[in-house]
């Protein structure tokens, strides 16, 4: 049986909270069924990938199956249901993410990897109750009272529901939830400017890669690319590079001690983080041969849609560092032409054309060298490239103070959440907060 170290399995309370395991606070429990392919009733079923990290459920692609009708006249979710990933997770993710119920759902179950938890609201907000069950999995502690099976991870449903949970006043429970509901709200309203950001960017990029920054007010030429402005020019890639080289190949057991090398999953659009990389041990003469320089352009050759050709600039060198063999190195005589086509490689119509050159390999796709080379790309002069590139960066320096932004909000709500559910924050019950009893 499971013992708690501390007073709640969250942590120590305050002395006038009390610790109550999750079945003293339920009215009803009951789990999900998956019905069949086909029969009576068509009924929409909640499974876990309708689940996210944050709470929410994402309803965008609900199955449809098949129910006696008695069966699907007893189904029905309501305000205030928690559901509970009982099976699930993954290698790096615990299984018992939770999802909010925050409207009456007629007619609607959930498959028999989810159990509905319907809280007892004369003991305890149900949203209160579903962020500390929330937190639970957030921090891994959920991984107490989980099983481990060949494919998947189950929770010990005896063990959690024995779990001794903080158990504050009712009074005290709706300004918790209140707080709460703020930094979601703040979140959700820096996700919008995130997005609006990145689609300001896509946009752009389309824009002045295509048509040039003073597409209003010229002329165009017809080419093999489609309509460019009449003062650009079309270049093949090898015309302009110095070198090409692939990277280097690396069997499992060289990782370990030495440098740094980049693979494509160090790879975050367009950028890559050393903190990531694996080590190996390479000779002095594949350093010389195959390491990396700031102005150096990485191109992704073998991989699966979309991650085929997939580009990151080199901006700058903390160390040595080595580049994998599914990757493509191109030098070019200046930085700026390297930064330049960084991001016309990325244009979701450019990027269409770089797919369609994949040639079948091993469950992927690959590109070679020559066909790079022979890569057809429109090409304004020094000037205009340099314009285009202080509109772009602007465009990206947007986009990172908004995604900092959103990331320190959701550090906020991961603080928020662990002080606020184990009394080390109190919230005075008259406090003014939106929406105390919302989830």
């Amino acid at each position: 049986m499971l013992t708690h170290r501390y007073k709640t399995i969250l942590g120590d309370i305050p002395d006038d909270w009390q610790a109550k395991p999750i079945r003293e606070l339920i009215a009803e429990q009951f789990a999900g069924d998956w019905g069949d392919d086909d029969g009576e009733i068509a009924v929409p079923v909640i499974r876990s990938t309708n689940f996210t990290n944050n709470g929410n459920l994402d309803m965008s692609n609900v199955a449809t199956r098949y129910f006696p009708k008695q069966k699907a006249d007893q189904s029905g979710l309501k305000c205030g249901d928690l559901l509970v990933e009982r099976s699930g997770g993954g290698p790096d993710q615990p299984v018992g993410r939770i999802g909010f119920i925050t409207n009456d759902m007629p007619g609607a179950m959930v498959s028999n990897f989810v159990q509905v938890l319907r809280p007892d609201p004369k003991k305890v907000a149900p949203a209160f109750l579903g962020w500390v069950l929330f937190e639970l999995q957030r921090t891994g502690i959920i991984e107490r009272v989980q099983q481990q099976s060949t494919q998947m991870r189950n929770l010990n449903w005896r063990e959690y529901q024995r779990l001794l949970l903080p158990s504050p006043d009712q009074n005290e429970q709706s300004p918790i939830v209140g707080a709460i509901k703020l930094a979601d709200n703040a979140i959700s309203t820096a996700r919008v400017a995130l997005d609006a950001t990145r689609d300001l960017k896509r946009s752009l990029m389309t824009e002045v890669f295509t048509r040039g920054i003073r597409s209003k007010v010229r002329k165009t030429q017809e080419t093999k690319l489609g309509l460019i402005p009449i003062d650009w020019t079309t270049a093949e890639l090898r015309s302009i590079w110095k070198s090409s080289t692939n990277g280097i190949y690396v069997p499992e057991n060289q990782y370990g001690s030495g440098i740094p090398i980049i693979r494509i999953d160090t790879f975050s659009d367009g950028f890559f983080d050393t903190r990531e990389f694996k080590r190996i041990r390479v000779d002095k003469a594949d350093v010389t041969a195959f390491s990396l320089e700031a102005g150096d352009l990485l191109v992704n050759r073998v991989n699966s849609i979309p991650f085929l050709g997939k580009v990151v600039y080199v901006d700058r060198m903390d160390e040595f560092c080595v580049f994998e063999s599914n990757m493509m190195r191109l030098r070019f005589g200046t930085a700026e032409i390297a930064q330049y086509l960084s991001l016309y490689l990325s244009v979701p119509s450019v990027k269409k054309r770089i797919w369609a050159m994949g040639r079948p390999a091993v469950a992927q796709l690959s590109i070679n060298q020559r066909d790079i080379g022979k890569f057809l790309i429109a090409l304004p002069g020094p000037e205009e490239r340099r314009e285009i590139l202080d509109v772009m960066f602007a465009a990206r320096t947007a986009e990172i103070k908004a995604a900092e932004k959103l990331a320190a909000l959701y550090e906020v709500k991961k603080s928020l959440l662990h002080n606020l559910l184990t009394g080390k924050i109190r919230i005075p019950a008259d406090a003014p907060l939106p929406d105390r009893g919302a989830a």
